[in-house]
């Protein structure tokens, strides 16, 4: 069965350092642009090769741009889905030009695009106002302990191997992974001892 989610998964939860809190109508969390298109470059390959968008043509309005803008994603051009539509002011009320609105509404339309995909969807979702959750994400995004990667190694082996590297951790390391431990190693073993009772059945 084709797991429908399998984008959305990897890509739904987003590092705090690439965001910043806006007070503005009403107040939101705005994502960097530049980590977006890094994030779908990581999950997809170059943009170009592994996933990319086509801008149709401006279309102004008062003081608005609007840009359709379609995009397609896994190395293949027919997995393509848009129109959506970015906006940006190209003329403010004193009557000045932004020589960049078009460009900024083809951002706003491809980030549209990218979170339908799943990318950031802890922050559409409402999760970045859940501190708890923040803090699980600081701690999955803060650099990585160097008893890390063995952590992941034995969580793909199943949860006895994790429980197993736990316990050979000394006290001051089990108390900085123990967020990672519980939010991202133990969900990985948890799969890998489906998989295998799956493949033994």
């Amino acid at each position: 069965m084709t797991d429908t989610l399998r984008i959305w998964k990897q890509v739904e939860r987003t590092n705090p350092d690439h965001t910043k809190k806006v007070t503005q109508r009403g107040g939101f969390t705005a994502i960097s642009a530049a980590y977006q298109i890094m994030r779908a470059t990581e999950v997809f390959g170059p943009i170009g090769e592994g996933w990319g968008y086509d801008a149709g043509e401006p279309i102004f309005h008062d003081a608005l741009v609007m840009v359709p803008v379609t995009l397609w994603h896994s190395g293949d051009r027919s997995k393509v889905y848009g129109p959506m539509f970015g906006g940006a002011e190209w003329k403010d009320k004193n009557g000045r030009l932004d020589s960049d609105a078009a460009k900024k509404a083809t951002t706003d339309a491809m980030t549209k695009l990218l979170s339908q995909l799943g990318f950031n969807a802890d922050v559409f979702l409402g999760r970045f106002d859940d501190n708890k959750y923040l803090e699980e994400l600081r701690a999955e995004f803060a650099p990585e302990h160097p008893a890390l990667a063995e952590g992941r190694e034995a969580a793909a082996r199943g949860m006895s191997a994790l429980t197993a590297w736990w316990g050979r951790l000394e006290r001051r390391d089990q108390a900085d992974l123990k967020t990672v431990l519980d939010a991202t190693l133990k969900p990985i073993a948890q799969q890998a001892d489906t998989a295998s009772l799956k493949d033994a059945a």
